[in-house]
């Protein structure tokens, strides 16, 4: 007879956050040194779509690039099982899911909702993760849900006055120069000029890794591996993959596309380590 006094000893919480560490890791290593062999100028990889036609954003933008281009996907729309089900499809046997991840805050038990003024100990934070399929692994979608390469308008685009964007960044731009980087001291991006480079689309990729190194200087977002890249092997490689990762959402939000993605990858894949 079950003793009733035995408390049941509960699995430990799920943590998110080391999962989604844990299948990005594996996913570039399933590569080798360039997993991102695909370019990205299709539809399904400059912004995945939730099942609403929203793009998504953060690091769910991230990990969802990541699988369209590993898998091979040619539709940029993604969307959970029961969304899929309601839409009158059906999630094909043995496809595997990819995860994204919700940030939210929700009142503390027996807390009120709003916490009085000077406190915040009303609420807590919480990361969930929640399985999506893409729409080429489910049968019986609406065509909506194919799109030809090309086809969507995701409301962003690239034209001629695509350089204001960053001219209107805090900090100079100074171009002529043999190398790219940001200078602290001179609170500058240099640049060799824009001729130089193999492609527009590999010349803005570049400026905007610079512009991301620009954001981590104290007075900005005051980023701890920014101010300790030089002292510090790790704190380097984190400052880097920040840089980069932020290029190719910024890049994918301006509407550039195109084989410069390809060295998002390269770089991504060789701060792995």
């Amino acid at each position: 007879m079950p003793n009733p006094n035995r408390r049941t000893k509960r699995p430990p919480p799920r943590d998110i956050a080391q999962e989604i560490t844990d299948r990005l890791i594996a996913r570039l290593e399933e590569g080798g040194p360039l997993p991102w062999r695909r370019p990205w100028q299709s539809s399904a990889t400059a912004l995945p779509l939730r099942v609403t036609g929203d793009a998504y954003k953060g690091v769910n933008h991230f990990l969802l690039s990541i699988e369209t281009a590993c898998s091979g996907y040619t539709s940029p729309f993604w969307m959970t099982f029961k969304q899929a089900k309601e839409l009158g499809g059906s999630v094909r046997k043995d496809e595997r899911s990819s995860t994204v991840v919700y940030y939210g805050q929700a009142p503390k038990k027996g807390e009120p909702a709003e916490p009085s003024d000077g406190e915040d100990g009303g609420t807590y934070r919480f990361l969930k993760g929640y399985a999506v399929f893409n729409s080429d692994q489910i049968d019986d979608l609406p065509e909506r849900f194919h799109p030809a390469a090309g086809k969507i308008d995701t409301g962003v685009s690239a034209d001629e006055g695509l350089y204001s964007f960053f001219e209107r960044m805090p900090f100079e731009i100074s171009h002529g120069h043999e190398y790219a980087a940001y200078q602290e001291m001179q609170d500058r991006i240099v640049m060799p000029d824009a001729s130089r480079f193999e492609s527009e689309g590999a010349y803005f990729a570049t400026l905007g890794h610079e512009s991301v190194h620009g954001t981590g200087v104290r007075g900005r977002l005051d980023r701890t591996c920014f101010a300790d890249y030089h002292s510090d092997r790790q704190a380097r490689a984190a400052e880097e993959l920040v840089a980069e990762i932020g290029s190719m959402m910024l890049t994918a939000h301006l509407g550039i596309v195109g084989e410069h993605v390809d060295n998002h990858a390269a770089y991504v894949a060789s701060w792995l380590k």
